[in-house]
């Protein structure tokens, strides 16, 4: 029977094997990948990166299986516990040769890496009325890539929509998701998975990381960043247009501008009295309906609204616990400026994990920011 998981206990052993695993076949397995050097060894994943988690391996000697694509498991064996950390695909493994024997540094990818280097060499036409959730399965059937779905979203087409030849699997593959309200991500077995967009803001928690606590996970050293001193405290609207008037019995074009302006209370920290001066982000909008000074007003006030979202960003050290891109976790900050104190909601934007002593570097960002700062 396994013993109690327990992740404050910096006394487990961590052990870590290297799977080589076949391309076409993700549940056969080679064997094991000798010669692995942790010490050139690390993972990464990050929530907004197309292909979400890449990796390197250094293996000296070795039995290397050219081809292969890499399963790396991390167990505790006096708990019992066995977890896939992830399952890549190799597409760079250059060699060198020193004092007689060669070693090998492997670059890992996803298989989102795949899908993304594979371009339609023909048009491919999504029919009207056609179901969106079919597309990616077919899509993704055609390239040979095994995929997971978790209870996705669809949703037809109301036009037919023509892939042009040339275009990327991948960048196909995220248009049609974005149209059936998915995500496409990948599991540590190395399948694509399909689930529905949701915010992070709007997930459970997973862990709490409280800086003061003795046993907790959190390496010492802790930064932030924030976009505050950069937030718009106003917004301006600008229409300009035509508008045709009579004069001297002519008619006549004269050009006008109708502009709106909203502003911060004066209480919140981005105010003018707070930081001394005003950033303004200035919008000219082309088309206005009505043309009045009331609808260029309204359209200042939701664009200020929409800009209160302060970008806030945290980046510390850990000890390894099984979280990912993605997940939410809750920041304890019990110091340092008031406004940042307290439990802080974040999700892992970005994570890189050491494999030699299973640290991680971990850069949260605040679920209350949005998407703010990102492409």
């Amino acid at each position: 029977m396994a013993s109690k998981v327990d992740w404050a206990d910096q006394t487990r052993r961590d052990v870590l094997t290297f799977q080589m695993v076949s391309p076409t076949n993700i549940d056969q397995v080679y064997g094991e990948l000798e010669g692995v050097d942790l010490s050139g060894s690390s993972l990464s994943a990050a929530y907004y990166t197309d292909t979400r988690t890449s990796g390197t391996v250094r293996v000296i000697g070795g039995n290397w299986v050219r081809g292969s694509m890499i399963r790396v498991i991390h167990s505790v064996p006096e708990w019992g516990y066995r977890n896939e950390l992830g399952t890549y695909i190799v597409t760079d493994d250059g060699a060198s040769r020193e004092h007689g024997e060669w070693s090998y540094s492997l670059t890992l990818h996803s298989r989102l890496f795949g899908l993304s280097v594979d371009k339609h060499a023909r048009p491919w036409t999504i029919a009207a009325n056609a179901s969106a959730l079919k597309a990616i399965r077919q899509s993704l059937r055609a390239s040979g890539t095994p995929f997971r779905e978790i209870s996705p979203k669809d949703k037809k087409y109301k036009d037919a929509v023509v892939v042009e030849s040339g275009t990327t699997r991948l960048k196909a593959l995220f248009d049609i998701s974005e149209v059936a309200g998915d995500r496409l991500d990948v599991d540590p077995h190395g399948r694509v998975t399909i689930s529905p967009a949701t915010s992070p803001a709007s997930r459970t928690c997973k862990w709490r990381i409280d800086l003061a606590d003795e046993r907790g996970m959190a390496v010492d050293g802790l930064s932030r960043t924030t976009d505050w001193l950069q937030m718009a405290d106003m917004v301006a609207v600008s229409h300009k247009y035509s508008d045709k008037v009579r004069k001297n019995g002519k008619q006549e074009s004269v050009e006008r501008e109708i502009t709106g302006i909203a502003k911060v209370s004066s209480s919140t920290h981005q105010a003018h009295n707070k930081r001394g001066y005003s950033v303004v982000n200035f919008i000219s909008v082309s088309e206005m309906s009505p043309k009045t000074a009331a609808q260029a007003q309204k359209l200042a006030t939701k664009y200020l609204k929409d800009e209160q979202h302060e970008l806030v960003e945290w980046e510390l050290r850990t000890m390894y616990r099984p979280v990912w891109e993605g997940d939410v976790v809750e920041l304890v900050v019990h110091d340092g400026l008031k406004e940042y104190q307290g439990v802080r909601k974040c999700f892992v934007k970005s994570l890189d994990l050491d494999l030699k002593d299973m640290t991680m570097r971990l850069r949260l960002k605040e679920t209350a920011s949005g998407d703010k700062g990102e492409s």
